[in-house]
């Protein structure tokens, strides 16, 4: 009997180890500021890349997504700057540019900011999270679903924002994009 028990308790004391470990983990931190300076400057979208914006979902489940989530969603996901200037503190991760609800000021630390609608309620909420040193900034909708803008810098000296998403269906379930959208900013030359 001893020996059929003990794989099972590897197998749970293995089980608990690998649990306390990723709930230790918590956030990724924030690269080191020196490397997150050439985002700095002004950026201008690439002419390839200028054609509507949009995703694609397939809801696997049997549901739908009713007209309201799809609407709010759609506002969100269309949001691109032509031009926009990206400044990187040591603590603020920030977009400026003529379309408001691209531009946001958010702390590189992952304190999330809310953007409230003329009624006062939380129309979006905006992290700045960290994958493999790259900054990807995550708006969440209520009741929605989210949409991620991945800021990548090339060797070449381009950013690349990768926009990606989730959109909850009619049963309640967040059902991811079935692609990513890609975009090429360069570099203004005098920023």
């Amino acid at each position: 009997m001893t020996r059929c028990l003990r794989p099972a308790v590897f197998g749970i004391a293995g089980a608990s180890v690998l649990a306390v470990g990723g709930c230790a983990s918590g956030p990724v931190p924030a690269p080191d500021i020196v490397t997150l300076l050439p985002y700095n400057g002004e950026w201008v979208l690439e002419a390839a890349d200028r054609e509507p914006v949009g995703l694609q979902f397939a809801s696997r489940d049997g549901y739908g997504f009713t007209a309201v989530t799809t609407q709010r969603f759609g506002a969100v996901m269309a949001v691109r700057a032509e031009r926009f200037r990206l400044e990187v503190s040591d603590s603020i991760f920030r977009l400026s540019s003529d379309q408001p609800a691209f531009s946001a000021a958010i702390p590189l630390d992952g304190t999330p900011i809310e953007v409230l609608g003329e009624d006062g309620e939380v129309q979006q909420s905006l992290t700045l999270t960290w994958r493999a040193g790259t900054p990807v900034v995550r708006r969440r909708i209520p009741s929605v679903g989210w949409v991620s803008d991945r800021f990548e810098l090339t060797r070449d000296g381009a950013l690349v924002l990768t926009r990606t998403g989730g959109m909850r269906n009619s049963g309640g379930r967040v059902v991811e994009a079935t692609q990513v959208r890609s975009f090429v900013y360069t570099r203004v030359a005098d920023s």
